[in-house]
């Protein structure tokens, strides 16, 4: 073995050397392997690194080789912040500290992520940073003020609290608002300096957000004009990439939406132009609002001429061209040319969007509306298949692209995300071996005798399990549910049980997960955001139950419209989808050596229909039993083990 990843992770190797009881992982090694083979043959590659595999150092070495080596710049997409905090904060520096090769990395969010003072002192001028906030977001805004003072970065992440939707949106722009080069702020723009640094860095870690704006812009202007030009790309927690692209490539827009442009008329001096703005707005979006709560509507749009866009469309352009007038008047200063510039954008963005909508003119995209809980509506809309976009501008645009994540398989193969996401023909794939011993550290409850889960019976005797699994767990226990009303009714049965118990919504999510890890034997109960990325190893997570097969949602217009295209879709689309999130669920039990634990699923469709066996077979390898009162045997054997 002679070859650089042998070097780097051998028994004998770097990492060897530079950490004291280093262990050899041949998952990590294999995923490195394909993610090198990749980069050097120019091909795209699916690896599947469960848990434990250090799946952010096996690419994160052929990227630093092959950017010193081949001056190959990498891109590292992530799904979520925490992994870009973990990349740039952990992986690639220790990555610095240990190769002998030197390189650069740098993080780019967007542009919103980060501070501006240009937007922050307009909303100041204009008395939207003082008293007309609650006593919290007051405080909020004096803090960030304080922060913006100091910060190195006008990172939002950096601050110790999640500053409040309507405080930030004061202080940050998006790039649609951004005054651009005539900014009198520029010099010392946050987002610039980012830029800056990602221009100058071999690897760049970003969100998926940002490399689809990426691809947008640079098909319609041919330029790598978002993120600097790259030769390699990894795509992290790749299995979620459909769904952001569906995201992004869609649209949702409001009352709100309007109503900032009614702000910027103001400013531009026509109140009353403001003022038809948002009457328009509001007449608009209530027809709306009437029509998704009329019986002609349900769960998507299906024919134009639903509302009558009309009027506003006729203020709208009013709007348009007084924001030409005041571009083109060269007594004004450029900031101010520029802000009328971006408003006309902002103009004709919302109301393309909007005619879209109300005609459903692109038969590629599914329309909706959707109810906030004050009756508000928003029009929505989202592509249905993104696989052919991404064929042509990610795959066939980029050299190598490696898509890596804990769940990239279903039923033991790739091929769901390869349709989902156009892979194409030829891509290289690796399923990496697990570090932890399922089978050993890890029981499979599917109790007998539960009625199905879409049965009236269901949710009462699911609360009878939860009592049950608390009991033998010590607490100890995370629940994931598929719907709020599942959680709420097992919740109001077992608070007060003896144990803590927390439930999503209470606290925001990362106190939740804080206090369940530090309060051993707390109960956790949560939906879909607690399914991915909370990480509790050790005792304070030993029993998972699942209430439900997490398929998704019938009446998601996306779901709907595909199962309307698809008569299989059913065992194209809705079985896959389930598999990814209950592998997803099922990987927040193991998350060390030394963990232990029980997965209960209420769902006996898992072991009474055929389908289920795809499910099964997309576990990991634990031993299973219809019997809860095995619970505490396996725990009390496998502790005396562990213990050995």
């Amino acid at each position: 073995m002679s070859d650089y990843l042998s070097e780097v992770f051998g028994e004998s190797g770097l990492f060897a050397a530079h950490f004291p009881g280093y262990e050899l992982r041949q998952g990590q090694l294999a995923l490195s392997r394909m993610v090198d083979q990749a980069m050097r043959e120019g091909r795209h590659a699916l690896g599947e690194g469960p848990c434990g595999t250090g799946k952010g150092v096996a690419y994160g070495v052929p990227a630093v080789y092959h950017a010193h080596h081949h001056q190959k710049r990498t891109v590292i997409a992530t799904a979520n912040i925490a992994l870009q905090e973990q990349l740039v904060r952990k992986d690639l520096p220790v990555l610095a500290e240990v190769l002998p090769w030197e390189f650069s990395f740098a993080l780019l969010k967007g542009r919103s992520n980060y501070f501006c003072l240009d937007r922050t002192l307009e909303s100041e001028a204009r008395g939207e940073l003082a008293g007309i906030y609650d006593d919290a977001q007051d405080r909020q805004i004096d803090a960030v003020l304080r922060w913006a003072k100091d910060t190195a970065t006008g990172d939002v992440s950096e601050l110790p609290f999640v500053p409040a939707p309507a405080v930030w949106s004061r202080m940050s722009v998006s790039s649609e608002e951004c005054k651009g080069e005539v900014c009198r702020y520029r010099d010392g723009c946050f987002f610039e300096r980012a830029k800056d640094a990602a221009r100058a860095a071999d690897i760049v870690v970003t969100n998926y957000h940002l490399l689809f704006a990426h691809l947008a812009v640079r098909r319609e202007t041919g330029q790598d004009l978002v993120l600097p030009p790259f030769g390699f790309l990894v795509l992290d927690e790749a299995h979620e990439a459909a769904e952001i692209a569906r995201d992004f490539f869609g649209f949702s827009v409001s009352a709100h939406s309007i109503g900032r442009l009614a702000r910027y008329a103001t400013d531009f001096g026509d109140r009353k132009l403001a003022d038809r703005l948002r009457r328009e707005a509001e007449a608009f979006f209530s027809r709306v609002a009437a029509f998704a709560r009329s019986p002609a509507y349900r769960c998507r749009l299906r024919a134009p001429g639903f509302a009558n866009e009309v009027r506003l469309s006729y203020e709208m352009h009013s709007f348009c061209d007084l924001a030409r007038v005041r571009q083109e008047d060269a007594r004004l200063t450029r900031e101010d040319r520029a802000a009328a510039r971006n408003a006309c954008r902002l103009a004709i963005a919302a109301m393309t969007r909007i005619c879209e909508g109300v005609h459903q003119s692109d038969a590629g995209k599914v329309y909706w509306i959707d109810l906030d809980g004050k009756e508000r509506a928003r029009l929505k809309a989202k592509p249905i298949d993104v696989s052919g976009l991404l064929r042509e501008e990610l795959f066939g645009k980029t050299s190598s692209v490696s898509l890596v994540s804990a769940t990239l398989t279903t039923g033991g193969g790739f091929d769901f995300i390869r349709r989902e996401l156009g892979v194409p023909d030829g891509a290289l794939e690796v399923v990496a071996a697990t570090p932890f011993d399922f089978e050993r550290q890890a029981l499979l409850v599917v109790p007998e005798d539960l009625p199905d889960p879409r049965e009236p019976s269901f949710v009462g005797a699911a609360v009878e399990v939860f009592r049950r699994v608390i009991d033998a767990c010590e607490g100890r226990t995370l629940g994931l549910f598929t719907s709020y009303r599942n959680l709420n009714a097992v919740y109001d049965q077992v608070a007060g049980n003896g144990h803590r118990v927390l439930r999503q919504g209470d606290l925001p999510r990362a106190e939740l997960a804080r206090i369940f890890k530090e309060d051993v034997s707390s109960v956790l109960l949560g939906t879909d955001s607690f399914w991915t990325g909370i990480d509790v190893p050790g005792e304070a997570l030993t029993g998972l139950v699942i209430d439900k097969l997490p398929f998704p949602h019938p009446e998601d217009p996306v779901v709907d419209a595909i199962c309307e295209r698809d008569p299989r879709a059913f065992q194209n689309y809705l079985v896959p989808r389930a598999i990814i999130t209950l592998r997803q669920g099922v990987g927040r039990l193991i998350r060390s050596q030394k963990d232990i634990g029980v997965v209960v699923l209420l769902d006996r469709r898992i072991a009474d229909k055929s389908y289920g066996r795809q499910f099964l077979k997309s576990l990991p390898p634990m031993l299973t039993t219809r019997r809860l009162e095995n619970i505490g045997t396996f725990l009390k054997e496998a502790g005396d083990a562990r213990a050995r």
